[in-house]
């Protein structure tokens, strides 16, 4: 059996240290040792997990990675998601956060199934030899075969015993890791599966939740929205759910809406269409014109002046996440701990 090396990371002005083995980041390191670290796309692009390095020496995945700025990189500033501790370290963190409810294992998945949504949309399922142990809302890290490549992708289902995984992915013209998916990657390949990640998962305490999908970030909905029905007192709850897209054919209504709905005491389905299309047309499977205009529009234009009785959970583009937190918080009122998104670019 192989051993891999380990380094140790100390935290400056505290007790904490934690292992990190050879190959690993900082942060993955961290979060495994339950250590809550602030962070969202895990891939080097929103900079939430600046930190300093006093000592020691680390190799950077991405040198050129956005998340950091000139000003950054003048203050020799790096990234906890893309470091790699090649010796033990001693490192100043930012900002803390709590620790999330699973800590991030890495296993090997392999893929059982493959179910087409839309006409570039397909939900993938893969199955682990360990129960699938996370929270709705939050998302694991691929590593494909082909390449090497990796990216984030949100669990589209619920933890459960059964090690199963559900992705909901949209292709991205051009894109390395959805050409992998969606043209080479057959029934019974092997992948690697680095999660659960993320901070927008479902929270408990407020029974009146909305969940924004655009996108692949259709998925995390469904997990969140599968998660409140699943709650033991789901028949007290409310949940709207909004979908949007650029044209009607980008649009689908999720098997899991009929489970929910049983168990939910309220349950609306809204759907958005930002680009121009023939009038009249509707949602495929929705059952009713959809909303014309952006996403946080037509959730302006449904919740009107309860929108601050909400918690909102997000997900989708970065245009789309970042044009509905300006509006709900800079412009309505909603305090940030109302809405729960990870930030991707």
């Amino acid at each position: 059996m192989t051993h891999r090396t380990e380094h140790t990371v100390s935290v400056d002005g505290s007790d904490v240290r934690f292992a990190c083995s050879e190959g690993d980041t900082l942060l993955r390191a961290a979060l495994r040792a339950g250590v809550g670290l602030s962070y969202e796309c895990n891939s080097g692009s929103c900079g939430s997990c600046r930190y300093e390095l006093l000592e020691g020496e680390v190799r950077d995945r991405r040198p050129d990675a956005p998340g950091l700025t000139a000003r950054d990189r003048r203050k020799h500033r790096r990234l906890a998601c893309q470091s790699e501790p090649l010796t033990s370290c001693t490192v100043r963190l930012g900002a803390k956060a709590e620790s999330a409810p699973h800590r991030p294992l890495r296993q090997t998945a392999t893929l059982r199934e493959i179910r087409p949504l839309t006409h570039d949309m397909s939900e993938f399922v893969f199955v682990t030899g360990r129960p699938a142990a996370f929270s709705p809302g939050q998302y694991a890290m691929l590593l494909l075969p082909e390449g090497q490549v990796e990216r984030a992708y949100s669990m589209s289902n619920v933890g459960n015993c059964y090690g199963e995984w559900r992705f909901v992915v949209k292709r991205a013209p051009g894109g390395e890791a959805t050409s992998i998916l969606f043209d080479k990657l057959e029934v019974g390949a092997r992948v690697v599966l680095d999660g659960p990640y993320g901070h927008a998962y479902l929270r408990r305490d407020n029974p009146h939740a909305v969940c924004v999908g655009g996108g692949s970030g259709v998925g995390a909905m469904i997990s969140v929205l599968l998660g409140a029905a699943a709650l033991p007192d789901a028949d007290s709850r409310t949940v709207h759910l909004f979908l949007g897209g650029r044209s009607p054919a980008d649009l689908f209504r999720p098997a899991a809406l009929e489970l929910a709905q049983s168990r939910l005491g309220a349950l609306h389905f809204h759907t958005a269409v930002s680009g121009t299309s023939p009038d009249g047309a509707e949602a495929l499977g929705t059952g009713g014109s959809p909303y014309r205009g952006f996403l946080h529009e037509a959730v302006l234009d449904v919740l009107g002046d309860t929108l601050t009785d909400f918690t909102f959970y997000a997900a989708g583009p970065p245009a789309m996440t970042d044009a509905l937190a300006r509006t709900l918080v800079l412009e309505k009122g909603l305090t940030a701990d109302q809405l729960h998104f990870d930030r991707f670019c």
